[in-house]
């Protein structure tokens, strides 16, 4: 019994990749467009930081990172919701000043969302 227990996890496992397969992990991945574009309080894109969004602050969920471009646009595809745009600590400009508050941002359907964020140097 034991064996066939055995047998049939090991065909189990290599017959159906467990790599990106996970029922506990969340997504967020969808068709829906929404850019985050990052901007200085003078005007002036903000190039390679990233970019969070998610139902909450914390570890974002599959299709919740994004880096901005040249332009200063985080891009994101996702399912049409409300989301909080939020950023990586660690890796966060040290001469800027992270927002404390919330950015809230609403993703509907069959639009291009755009939600610009204003940030100061410190």
């Amino acid at each position: 019994m034991v064996i066939i227990g055995l047998l049939t996890g090991y065909a189990v496992g290599n017959l159906i990749p467990s790599r990106g397969f996970n029922l506990f992990e969340k997504s967020i991945v969808g068709d829906t467009k929404l850019e985050v574009r990052l901007v200085l309080d003078n005007g002036a894109p903000l190039s390679r930081i990233e970019v969070d969004i998610g139902e909450k602050s914390g570890p974002p969920a599959k299709g919740g990172i994004a880096v901005t471009d040249e332009n200063g646009i985080a891009a994101f595809s996702v399912i049409p919701g409300n989301y909080v745009v939020y950023f990586n600590t660690v890796s966060f400009p040290k001469n800027l000043i992270i927002p404390e508050n919330d950015i809230n941002v609403q993703v509907r359907e069959n639009i291009l969302n755009i939600k610009t964020i204003i940030l100061k140097t410190k």
